[in-house]
């Protein structure tokens, strides 16, 4: 809202499926917010390029995932290579 004076005087009428108002009650309901109240505040929070914003992060986030399991495997690898390399030695040492 542009100030905490402006009272609510515009009226908007908005179709949604009876599955949709269920959920938009619900989560008033948890929010403890009227269902006007609730759509005004989500009105203010939404900021398309935030959501951008966020879809970004989330693919950085699932690259990072990737590139660090990767990164595991590898370090798995070359620790199971190193165990075969001491074995070979020790082996060496008792022939």
């Amino acid at each position: 809202m542009d100030t905490a004076l402006e009272k609510a005087s515009a009226r908007v009428v908005t179709m949604m499926t009876p599955a949709e108002k269920a959920r938009l009650e619900t989560k008033a309901r948890r929010a403890r917010l009227s269902v006007a109240e609730f759509v005004r505040r989500s009105v203010d929070a939404y900021d398309p390029d935030e959501i951008q914003q966020i879809e970004q992060l989330a693919e950085l986030a699932r690259a990072f995932r990737d590139s660090a399991r990767r990164a595991s495997d590898a370090v798995d690898r070359a620790n199971a290579d190193v165990a075969k390399t001491i074995e070979h030695m020790k082996n060496m040492r008792t022939s």
